[in-house]
């Protein structure tokens, strides 16, 4: 496991933080919106339309080397996407029976603390972190989705959500 860690870590280094500048970098392809990203609920998939737009601007700035001078632009989307979405989704599901809240809360709170961490990297001169932000947030949603699965959507609906 720590050779994994090593060689991944090794491996990001090299493609995002510019060590094989003098080699063609391979360029990451967007993300498309598939049904595995998918609620079921517009409302929901709205969100998550918006974050994959999220995750699709760190490419495009990784992709051109801009991580350097275009991450606040993302902190600030980044910082206005979890004030406003982990809010509402956390006041619309409450006091849902079944849901386990807190565990809701707790992953909200997981991935805007990791966030936090990338932008005060960033601030003590850490500038090419884009492709560890982009890793980061696409595994995050994988594991958001497999881990809280419809219970959400299924209560909203019953509150009148699309």
């Amino acid at each position: 496991m720590v050779i994994f860690v090593i060689l991944s870590r090794s491996i990001r280094n090299y493609l995002f933080n510019g060590i094989g500048d003098n080699i063609n970098r391979l360029k990451m392809d967007k993300i498309r919106w598939t049904n595995e990203f998918s609620s079921g609920l517009n409302y929901l998939d709205n969100h998550r339309r918006n974050y994959l737009e999220i995750v699709n601007e760190l490419i495009d700035i990784s992709n051109s080397k801009n991580c350097a001078t275009r991450l606040p632009l993302v902190f600030h989307r980044l910082a206005f996407y979890i004030e406003d979405y982990f809010a509402k989704k956390e006041m619309a599901i409450r006091e849902a029976p079944g849901i386990a809240f807190s565990e809701y809360k707790k992953e909200h709170q997981r991935f805007t603390t990791e966030i936090s961490r990338f932008q005060e990297r960033y601030s003590h001169g850490e500038t090419n972190i884009c492709g560890e932000i982009i890793e980061f947030m696409m595994e995050w949603l994988k594991n958001y989705i497999t881990r809280f699965g419809s219970e959400a959507p299924d209560y909203m609906r019953t509150k009148g959500y699309e």
